[in-house]
């Protein structure tokens, strides 16, 4: 069987595994353990093992405050994703006298903004297409000036409305003091 090596700087922090056949520990290399199979595979599974005084030193479990404070970064990354699904995933808009789905991805929101930009000098009998689904039948469709704006007022609320329940679950998750406490947060 191969014998393994673990190589460390002068912190004790491993650096470097080697191992007799595939990757010998270079002439010269001076700080350097030899550490069984088991070593081995427990320092590749649970990194912060070190070197101390010659030994092989397991790190410390993490504190529960190390442990809240990773949940809480999960959490928070977790709500970051669940906004961002939400401001891309289309709103709902009455402009055109019934409830319309709107696209809300990058491009469409783009599109809009040019749309609202063009209404703002148009001319009284403006209109322009605009993508929306009624009952889930997509049609480009013609939108007057005010139903632009109305459509644009409507992603506004939709787009503000998910921010703002982003900014409350992260102020929720911040001020969490137990990591049963942070899992029950969700989107």
């Amino acid at each position: 069987m191969n014998q393994k090596f673990a190589a460390y700087d002068a912190q004790g922090r491993i650096t470097t595994y080697y191992d007799n056949v595939d990757s010998p520990v270079p002439d010269g290399m001076t700080n350097v353990i030899e550490i069984t199979q088991d070593e081995w595979l427990a320092c590749i599974n649970q990194p912060g093992y070190t070197v101390v005084n010659g030994a092989l030193v397991a790190p410390l479990p993490p504190t529960i405050e190390a442990l809240l404070g990773q949940e809480k970064v999960q959490r928070a990354a977790k709500a970051s994703t669940a906004c961002a699904a939400a401001l891309t995933t289309g709103f709902t808009s009455s402009a055109l006298g019934t409830p319309h789905t709107y696209p809300s991805q990058d491009d469409d929101q783009r599109n809009l903004q040019s749309a609202v930009s063009a209404s703002a000098v148009a001319p009284s009998n403006w209109t322009t297409r605009i993508w929306c689904a009624n009952n889930d039948a997509w049609s480009f469709t013609a939108h007057t000036a005010a139903q632009v704006l109305q459509v644009n007022a409507d992603w506004l609320a939709h787009r503000v409305a998910a921010q703002q329940k982003y900014a409350d679950l992260i102020a929720r998750i911040n001020a969490a003091n137990s990591i049963e406490e942070v899992q029950a947060i969700d989107w």
